[in-house]
């Protein structure tokens, strides 16, 4: 580890290799003060949502973001679909059609680039970490995939350095996110209704053992995504989105 350096009134720690940007969080949640981030080189055994393994060959972009105090717990889906609605916003500053996939995934062409991920406790005190991949130069190999094909920012344009990204990426979360005690959405609330993948289209979601299908209507400023069912109107905090092979959801 190099020592540390400040950014955006961020405190930067950068590693060549760790197991996982919020494995190495967690460990350190007494010693690191708030917003401290820790950007590595590659991970060996990064994890996306539900334990998912995150292939993170050297090159793309692996970081933790700690935030100490937490915001209020309700909002820890909102901070994760901040954080992909800010990143959504930068490629598309880069002229790269990207959309939001509820509820924290980044899709470009029909493939995912990036992933987002938000962890809390509330020992020592009350914590978040949010974590960060981005396939920047290479589209990783991913076993078993049965749904979205990995994708990378350099398919699809000239990507930026892991250290340009952290920059851009603070400047711009901080900048929509003034006060961690409001909900981070407020600020992003237009770019949800614009760039929501598959908005307006049939999709089936996963939600625990039940299956829905419907169609997306919209995401609320609790973070949950609302369907139009043959039930009516219903609202999901979580669950895995899915649609029909062959639809890329791109909303042209």
């Amino acid at each position: 580890m190099t020592e540390p350096y400040r950014a955006e009134s961020w405190l930067i720690f950068t590693e060549d290799s760790v197991v996982s940007t919020q494995k190495w969080v967690r460990e350190r949640l007494s010693s690191i003060p708030d917003r401290s981030v820790v950007l590595a080189g590659s991970q060996t055994a990064g994890r996306g949502r539900s334990g998912r393994e995150w292939q993170s060959p050297a090159g793309g972009f692996y970081a933790s973001f700690l935030l100490k105090p937490s915001p209020p717990i309700h909002f820890a889906p909102c901070v994760s679909l901040y954080a992909a609605a800010v990143l959504a916003r930068l490629l598309r500053r880069n002229s790269i059609q990207a959309f939001i996939k509820w509820p924290n995934d980044v899709i470009v062409g029909g493939k995912k680039i990036a992933g987002i991920i938000a962890e809390a406790g509330s020992f020592p005190e009350s914590w978040l970490v949010l974590g960060i991949g981005v396939n920047l130069t290479e589209t990783p190999f991913v076993p078993n995939r049965k749904f979205l094909q990995a994708g990378s920012w350099g398919e699809f344009g000239s990507p930026p350095s892991p250290v340009t990204l952290l920059k851009n990426f603070l400047r711009e979360f901080d900048s929509g996110w003034k006060n961690r005690a409001d909900n981070p959405l407020e600020s992003v609330s237009a770019d949800l209704r614009e760039i929501l993948w598959c908005s307006g289209k049939p999709v089936t979601l996963t939600a625990g053992t039940e299956t829905i299908h419907g169609i997306i209507s919209r995401v609320d400023t609790c973070g949950s995504l609302v369907m139009i069912t043959e039930s009516g109107e219903r609202s999901f905090i979580s669950g895995e989105l899915l649609t029909a092979p062959g639809e890329g959801g791109e909303n042209v």
